[in-house]
């Protein structure tokens, strides 16, 4: 009996292997079955909403926006070519004299299931600092996506707020008026710029208030300082003599270093330079030391427009 049992068992056993393997391959078939050319698809953006700056070099030279404009087959590649159309959509602020787009439409050839056109600003043609759309529609035809967001391309494009200086530093010469200090500690100001070689120089000016009123020392002779107005909009302070100034009958002098920006789209050009004032040898300026008496920022402040 104990060896019909067995025979039994055995022979389950075989069956239900071969059951299971059958299953298996059947469904490995149906997994590796020719995909149906038939099948429905559609065409669509790729990454239609993008929002972009341009830049600027070391130098001042603008640096056009640079993108492209793609877009998707969805689904199974074709055995024929399909043609994708654009248009501007009548939201589009940026004008036609602002941007190139190397084609307006695209074929996705046979077989492939995307393709693209390349899109670039005319940057010097854009405003400052002023977001412009462009918005484009795709026409496939009975290929269209089914989705409006897959239909609509949005860029929002924006020309980074920079107005480069025609002749460098000679473009800011010239005199300037505005505020100087920090804190509680803040005069007006009027100093006159002129060229040292490539670097500008301020005459005497800055300072002068915030060390007589917050050090209670008057300037008594020095005052002029260059900087190095670079390409890009930033400017650079090196440390350097600043003044002598007078306390209770001793001399004492002072050095400055800080950095800064030039701006130069409104007509007015406009410098605001974020500095310190230092004994000479001292790591540290009198504003970083007692930046607790100056609201917590540890540098002066001058921001200054042409007049």
């Amino acid at each position: 009996m104990k060896n019909i049992f067995k025979v039994l068992l055995t022979i389950i056993i075989s069956g239900a292997f071969f059951i299971s393997c059958e299953e298996e391959e059947t469904n490995f078939d149906a997994l590796t079955t020719e995909p149906d050319a038939g099948a429905p698809f559609y065409v669509q953006f790729i990454d239609a909403a993008q929002t972009l700056e341009s830049g600027v070099t070391d130098e001042g030279e603008l640096i056009d926006i640079e993108t492209t404009v793609a877009v998707s087959l969805m689904g199974m590649p074709q055995s024929q070519d399909i043609d994708v159309n654009f248009t501007v959509d009548p939201s589009t602020t940026i004008d036609a004299s602002m941007y190139n787009m190397s084609a307006s439409s695209i074929t996705i050839s046979a077989g492939s299931t995307s393709g693209s056109v390349t899109f670039s600003t005319i940057t010097e043609n854009m405003p400052a600092g002023e977001e412009l759309k462009l918005v484009l529609n795709l026409d496939a035809g009975e290929y269209n996506s089914p989705s409006e967001n897959g239909t609509k391309l949005t860029y929002d494009l924006t020309r980074l707020a920079f107005c480069p200086l025609e002749n460098g530093a000679a473009d800011l010469v010239g005199t300037w008026s505005g505020s100087d200090g920090q804190g509680d500690y803040v005069s007006g100001a009027s100093v006159t710029a002129s060229l040292n070689g490539t670097d500008l120089e301020f005459s005497a000016g800055l300072g002068f208030g915030f060390i007589a009123d917050f050090w209670a020392e008057t300037v008594t002779s020095g005052g002029n300082f260059t900087m190095t107005i670079n390409g890009n909009g930033t400017i650079e302070i090196p440390r350097q003599y600043l003044f002598t100034t007078d306390y209770e009958g001793s001399p004492y002098d002072y050095e400055i270093a800080g950095t800064g920006k030039w701006e130069n789209c409104d007509g007015k050009p406009r410098i605001i330079l974020e500095y310190d004032i230092y004994y000479p040898g001292d790591e540290s300026g009198l504003a970083q030391t007692y930046n607790s008496y100056l609201g917590g920022i540890p540098y002066l402040t001058a921001d200054l427009t042409m007049q």
